[in-house]
């Protein structure tokens, strides 16, 4: 374990999972996406097909070929497969903060996982097992003048993937069946390093254990460093009180970037549930769920309200979503369609609404302001009742708009807010990173910090979301579109005539593929002669 010096301020006891490039290195490619969201499709499938993937394999293998790439890392950083948005807590009766139902939990997280890994993304998670056997024989195949040997594939944390570092069966489902890395393969050491991160070097040292999955990822040959991104999200983390008897602090969004608080709390703020659990799980997708059983029952179903219902998880931020359905509702009613559907989703709205704002676990998750508010809003919800149907459907119109549930950040984060991530703390400058990496926020972004006129100037990249969303038109109307970025990070042996001044080459890019589809962009005319894809 390093030591701190002067020169090197943070030592490794904080810092472990940070790439040491060495100089002599052959061909580096560092490859980033995020925020996958694998889900299990049962609140609607809205992940991208096998075909984008083999295109994105496809993008890989040319470039390995261009470069003569030797070593490809890839970074998946965080939120790869969805364990929140899942019709199966609300089947159940079990939801993702009630941990302590073991069994029951258990079961719902392996239900899920299974049902990604080998039933909805079979083929992406084959792609991740078989990248570096099948990158070896296409570059050689190809060129047998790019020798390439390796792959590394490194998975970060997110928020709505914590559920795997709760059950240990779960992720090690996860290793061996999804990245095909089995347990017993895992080093010592490696162990050891994930121990220390997450505050006990020896908590991973027994092989049936699953190491959890990093919190953060660095390589100083890339100049590179991510890491998910929900620390700065004050609804996707935990607020944690400081327990004086036992000598541990406390942490909420707002106190930033401590590894070492983080370390003393084994990093529980991104491993407890958190508020946006109970948006995603306990509002969205148990109304979904919900609507779809009682229009099942009614046998009153209508193919644009399915097709919008399919559709909500895509909406950004999440009251967009309700607001959505709301809106399909009060046009059907005004024009006295489908009154049955829209009668269902009106009731199944509150009924989930109210629920939501009567779980304890809603309330202690929110700050006090907020809580506050929820309480108001649940007893102002069973008043309106009282005064009829029209009058409670505004109000929730309202609420929603008011709350603001689910509000994320679409605008670059300014230069006071870049100099508090970790790549640009003065603690951390000895390590020479370049570039700081995030996602979460699912709207790819990007800044230049140039934090204290460095010598090298310092970039922030978010690296948005690997599947379709739903946007606004202009003036009236909503679009399908995604912005498909990935992140590329080059580091070459340099062969120009300054290689003796500077042995290596480096470049990075960002390749943003932008996708639109014919899927549910006139929902008017859904079931009739327009094409799903």
């Amino acid at each position: 374990m390093q030591a701190a010096t002067p020169e090197n301020p943070t030592p490794d006891l904080y810092f472990e999972l940070i790439t040491h490039a060495k100089p002599e290195r052959a061909n580096r490619m560092c490859v980033v996406v995020s925020d996958l969201h694998f889900t299990d499709g049962t609140v609607g499938f809205q992940n991208l097909g096998d075909y984008a993937w083999e295109a994105f394999y496809s993008t890989i293998l040319q470039r390995c070929l261009t470069y003569r790439i030797h070593e490809l890392v890839l970074v998946l950083d965080g939120d790869i497969v969805d364990m929140i948005r899942s019709s199966k807590w609300a089947e159940k009766g079990i939801y993702p903060w009630e941990r302590d139902r073991k069994e029951c939990f258990s079961a719902v997280v392996n239900a899920i996982l299974k049902d990604v890994i080998d039933v909805q993304h079979a083929n992406f998670f084959k792609l991740l097992r078989d990248l570096e056997g099948r990158l070896t024989a296409d570059t050689h195949r190809l060129d047998r003048r790019t020798a390439f040997k390796k792959v590394k594939i490194v998975v970060t944390v997110g928020n709505h993937d914590k559920e795997l570092l709760c059950d240990n069966a779960a992720l090690t489902y996860f290793y061996e069946q999804g990245l095909g890395i089995k347990l017993t393969d895992i080093e010592p050491e490696r162990r050891q390093m994930m121990g220390r991160m997450y505050g006990d070097e020896t908590m991973f040292d027994s092989v049936k254990t699953a190491p959890y999955l990093p919190f953060y990822y660095g390589d100083t040959g890339f100049r590179f460093f991510t890491t998910h991104g929900q620390w700065r999200d004050p609804d996707n983390s935990a607020v944690v009180a400081a327990d004086p008897d036992k000598g541990l602090p406390g942490w909420s969004a707002k106190d930033g970037w401590t590894l070492a608080v983080w370390q003393k709390l084994k990093f529980s703020p991104f491993l407890l549930p958190c508020f946006g659990d109970t948006v995603a799980a306990g509002v969205l997708s148990t109304f979904i769920y919900k609507t779809k059983i009682a229009m099942d029952q009614q046998n009153c179903h209508d193919p644009v309200i399915d097709s919008i219902l399919d559709e909500l998880d895509l909406y950004r931020p999440t009251y967009a979503a309700i607001e959505r359905i709301l809106e399909v509702a009060a046009k059907n009613r005004a024009a006295q369609t489908n009154l049955d559907a829209v009668q269902i989703i009106e009731d199944k709205l509150y009924e989930c609404l109210l629920d939501w704002l009567g779980w304890d676990f809603t309330l202690q998750s929110s700050p006090p302001l907020r809580r506050v508010a929820l309480i108001a809003a649940k007893w102002l919800l069973k008043l309106m009742s009282l005064f009829g149907h029209s009058l409670r459907i505004s109000v929730i119109g309202g609420l929603i708009k008011l709350l603001k549930i689910g509000n994320v950040h679409d605008t670059p984060p300014t230069f006071n807010e870049m100099a508090t991530f970790p790549s640009f703390l003065p603690a951390y400058r000895h390590y020479g990173f370049q570039i700081h990496g995030e996602g979460h926020t699912h709207v790819p972004l990007q800044g230049e910090a140039n934090i204290d006129n460095e010598k090298y100037a310092s970039t922030y990249i978010n690296f948005g979301t690997w599947r379709d969303q739903i946007v606004l038109r202009e003036k009236q109307g909503y679009r399908r579109r995604g912005t498909l970025r990935s992140l590329f990070i080059l580091d070459l042996e340099n062969l120009t005539e300054s290689k003796d001044r500077f042995p290596r080459s480096f470049d990075y890019f960002v390749s943003d593929a932008i996708t639109w589809s014919d899927l549910n962009d006139n929902t008017h005319e859904v079931g009739k002669n327009s094409a799903k894809i």
